[in-house]
């Protein structure tokens, strides 16, 4: 769940707190996304034909994604020892991770459940915000187990801040923990900190691999930073332009 404008409105007034928060991930083992270009060839990069000019920087190639993803599971398998957590996939923007996640977890032998869930999030008169959960999945399955909660991004953390109590409440796991392909590095501190981060990216709104921007963009196999032509784009007219 991120947002454009904060996205769109940061600049190198920000730079100080960043070059901060990014030596707080990187003593984490978290791979930093660096705010510079890195200048990745993006000519062998394939996506629907429509989105051509949608993308000013490609961010992070499918490759370093299952790379990490790989990583990330040996890390799990070994917190994880003996034990059969539930992966509990945030949809729909996590499902392509967590598919990901899961064929490393399968390679390891580690043994696991699997659950899916939708959460709608909105910002209400108060700032406290409110979460609403769908999805199908059943608080009794939870029940006792361990659970990981499988997302494609953290930005202001403000749906795990409301969903994280909401599942200790009704849904009485052993121990929860968070799992996120990317964190935003934003100039206030995002309201939860996963436990186990794929990459930080820079404070840019990004799309692909799952992320979308009005349910655009979720077909791309990378990570991009949406261009203005991006943001501007109709999804009623795209195929006509």
């Amino acid at each position: 769940r991120q947002h454009l404008a904060e996205a769109t409105a940061w600049s190198n007034k920000h730079y100080s707190s960043i070059i901060c928060c990014e030596t707080e991930i990187q003593n984490m083992n978290h791979i930093v996304i660096p705010d510079e270009t890195r200048g990745l060839d993006a000519t062998d990069r394939i996506y629907p034909a429509e989105y051509e000019g949608h993308f000013s920087r490609l961010l992070i190639k499918r490759e370093e994604i299952i790379d990490r993803a790989i990583a990330m599971a040996k890390v799990i398998q070994t917190d994880y020892q003996g034990k059969r957590p539930v992966l509990l996939c945030v949809l729909k923007g996590a499902n392509p991770f967590y598919h990901h996640l899961l064929d490393a977890l399968q390679d390891l032998r580690q043994g696991f459940y699997t659950e899916f869930l939708r959460v709608s999030s909105y910002e209400g008169t108060e700032t406290t915000g409110n979460v609403k959960i769908g999805g199908g999945v059943k608080y009794q399955d939870l029940e006792g187990k361990h659970v990981i909660v499988v997302e494609d991004i953290i930005d202001t953390g403000t749906t795990l801040f409301h969903l994280l109590p909401i599942l200790k409440k009704e849904a009485k796991p052993e121990s929860i923990e968070v799992c996120t392909l990317l964190s935003k590095r934003l100039t206030n501190p995002a309201k939860y900190q996963a436990k186990y981060v794929g990459f930080s990216i820079p404070p840019q709104f990004v799309i692909g691999y799952g992320l979308d921007f009005n349910e655009l963009y979720r077909d791309v196999k990378d990570i991009w930073v949406i261009s203005q032509k991006g943001i501007d784009a109709d999804p009623n007219m795209l195929l006509t332009e």
